[in-house]
């Protein structure tokens, strides 16, 4: 074939999804590489440190007290419908604004400037996770799943942990040598997305660099100070408030086959990850073995009630010696790899289910086994029949961090691989380099652990998942009709909910302010008033509005949604200032000290119970992901875009709402929306 076909076909893999021919080509082109090359111990080598610009960041700004008060009253006047109410708390913004709020912004700003080198909400955002008694599991562990492999045989589970193992260890030391290409947003990547940007960047002053990338190219990097919790690390639990914790010298794994754990190293002493045949040998045992177990499954209790779990471990720990060796194990291992033993073939909603909360398995007794270890910064996880997905803690970081190392591994798995041909490495005694972390427990801790399977057992049965794909409209569609196909989405949300109860309600969605030195994430509250009367001129008799004047206001609702966006990105929301500033208040006065008024108000307490939780997942390697209600009457809306298609899924406690009902009325909602573009 002639260089220039090739040439075009690795463009098309790179920009586009891989066809069947291009994938043999890559593959082949790439398994002829020696293992042995030190390049193939990188992800890559980047031009440019990946803490390049961290110094030159720009730090998180601290909106102003009115701005922030302005908003919020904003925020109510589409959910607060008695006026008497919304007076109230206007007269209570307006007097927390001139007294207690001014004295707590003084002092949020002071300690600002003391502590340059982080943002104002950093620290207590990091302390409101880990303070938490809460379950992890459902309350604050979501899911990404992985596109299958265009090539079926790859998809074999053997061939595909291991290849996907190799491709995170391939990220984590170029991540740990600092030669990870920095998070870059390129708002115009034909300039600033190239080796001649590089080129010019290397020879900026890291102190300044963040200025002329972003005045001259256009191109904004991102925060990457989460980064370095994705591996080796974990969330332990303690009382009242856990521990994040990091290991530097980890060389092992942590697998999990019918809720026992295994262990083997997979970095030699250069920290050279040991070679994909025997990496593959040792998955290949995991999976072939048959499981005597006793029984004693100690993950359970990652889905415990924090206080609880901290004190099962310290009693294992206490109980044998054997016990802490292990936990110690898992806690410094580099993530925890899920071997499920179940298939759900194309059941979307039977994937959904297993890479959220797990998927209930029984042992030789026949007692429920839970395969998954919900305290580890991220678990990859693996069904029979080699679908892939990712589950991770979210004390330690938010998706941006999760979501570049899943498309990395995924690219690059592709890309450097073993072939569903591969033998096992015959100089690996798999049973002696594989330790298998067996645990000690007493009475007390079976019955614990009894009463843990039962509660994970009716949580996770209580969980309802529904999903939608939209045929009629695509991201491309929105885009060329000049509206923002993220407030479409939020839109039609509004206008199901409206559908359903004849109102409108609370509503969350996601936003990262990584732009920022220390950034983590701010709120977008799409339920404006101008979706209101979108919702009331197209589904109420009394108040319809004509087709033309729909229009009008479809596209006021797009501008009011973006510029919604605009200003959470760029550190100008309201929900993080006020958290910041109830923070400072407690810290002066103690946790039981009776909080200002305006955090009592009901128009507070309400407009924070987020019955629409909403967070938006795109990229060539997603097929889907999601997580479980914020509040038990809510809903938790996952949504995004797999290749052109459009898609939601929606989760809902059964004994509250009818998830089924929802994603119907979204569907219609966008087809409400498309006959308005016309």
């Amino acid at each position: 074939m002639k260089l220039i076909e090739v040439s075009n076909k690795i463009q098309i893999l790179k920009n586009q999804h891989l066809n069947k021919l291009a994938s043999l080509q890559v593959r082949f082109k790439y398994h002829n590489n020696s293992v042995s090359d030190e390049n193939l111990q990188y992800l890559h080598k980047s031009l440019l440190p990946t803490d390049f610009f961290q110094a030159s960041l720009p730090r998180l700004p601290i909106p102003k007290l009115e701005k922030t008060c302005e908003r919020y009253l904003q925020s109510l006047q589409p959910i607060i419908c008695n006026r008497e109410q919304f007076a109230n708390t206007s007269n209570i913004v307006k007097k927390f604004e001139n007294g207690i709020g001014k004295h707590l912004h003084e002092k949020l700003v002071k300690k600002d400037k003391i502590n340059k080198h982080t943002s104002y909400i950093s620290h207590p955002w990091f302390e409101m996770y880990l303070k938490s008694r809460l379950p992890l599991v459902l309350n604050y562990t979501p899911f990404l799943g992985w596109k299958d492999d265009d090539l079926p045989e790859f998809n074999k589970r053997t061939i595909r942990v291991t290849n996907f193992i190799v491709s995170a260890l391939r990220f984590r030391r170029s991540l740990s040598e600092n030669v990870l290409e920095p998070e870059i947003f390129h708002l115009n990547p034909k300039k600033s997305d190239t080796a001649a940007y590089r080129k010019f960047m290397k020879y900026m002053p890291k102190s300044i660099a963040f200025y002329p990338s972003a005045a001259l190219y256009k191109a904004f990097p991102l925060d990457m100070s989460q980064y370095g919790n994705l591996f080796s690390s974990t969330r332990i639990p303690r009382p009242g408030m856990d521990e994040l914790k990091r290991f530097n010298n980890s060389k092992h794994l942590v697998v999990m086959r019918k809720g026992e754990l295994f262990s083997f190293d997979v970095l030699d002493e250069n920290n050279d990850f040991k070679s994909p045949e025997y990496i593959y040998t040792c998955i290949k045992n995991i999976c072939d073995r048959k499981i005597d177990s006793k029984g004693n499954h100690v993950a359970i209790f990652t889905t415990e009630d924090r206080d609880k779990w901290a004190h099962v471990r310290q009693r294992l720990i206490d109980l044998d010696a054997k016990n802490k060796t292990n936990i110690d194990r898992i806690d410094s291992a580099l993530f925890v790899v899920c071997l499920d033993d179940c298939e759900f073939d194309q059941d979307l909603l039977g994937h959904a289910h297993n890479f959220l909360h797990g998927n209930p398995e029984r042992d030789l007794n026949k007692k429920t086994v839970l395969n998954r270890w919900f305290d580890k910064s991220f678990q990859m996880m693996f069904t029979k029949d080699g679908h892939a997905g990712i589950n991770f803690e979210h004390s330690w970081g938010d998706g941006v961090a999760v979501l570049r190392l899943f498309n990395d591994v995924l690219d690059d798995s592709r890309k450097h691989f073993i072939s569903p041909s591969t033998k096992e490495d015959t100089s690996c005694n798999a049973h002696q380099e594989i330790e298998h972390l067996d645990f000690v427990f007493d009475n007390e801790i079976k019955a614990a652990a009894d009463e843990a399977h039962k509660q994970w057992n009716t949580m996770s049965s209580s969980l309802d998942l529904n999903y939608a794909k939209f045929t009629d409209v695509s991201r491309n569609y929105f885009k060329k009709n000049k509206v923002s196909p993220d407030s479409m989405f939020q839109l039609a949300f509004q206008m199901a909910y409206y559908r359903l109860f004849n109102k409108t309600t609370t509503t969350y969605e996601s936003c990262s302010t990584a732009a920022f030195k220390n950034g983590r994430t701010e709120t977008v509250r799409p339920c404006t008033s101008l979706t209101k009367a979108f919702c009331e001129g197209l589904l109420t008799k009394s108040k319809q509005l004509s087709k033309e004047n729909l229009r009008k206001l479809l596209d006021e609702c797009s501008k009011a949604h973006y510029e919604l966006c605009k200003q959470a990105s760029m550190g100008q929301g309201f929900d993080r200032h006020l958290f910041a500033l109830k923070d400072i208040f407690l810290k002066e006065n103690g946790e039981q000290a009776q909080l200002p008024e305006l955090y009592t108000d009901q128009s507070f307490i309400y407009a924070n119970q987020f019955e629409l939780s909403t967070s938006t997942l795109y990229g060539e390697s997603f097929s889907g992901g999601g997580f479980a209600p914020v509040v038990k009457h809510g809903y938790g809306i996952g949504y995004g875009y797999v290749d052109e298609q459009l898609g939601v899924l929606c989760s809902t406690y059964k004994s509250q709402k009818n998830g089924k009902e929802m994603v119907e009325a979204i569907d219609q909602s966008m087809k409400d929306i498309r006959n308005v573009i016309g």
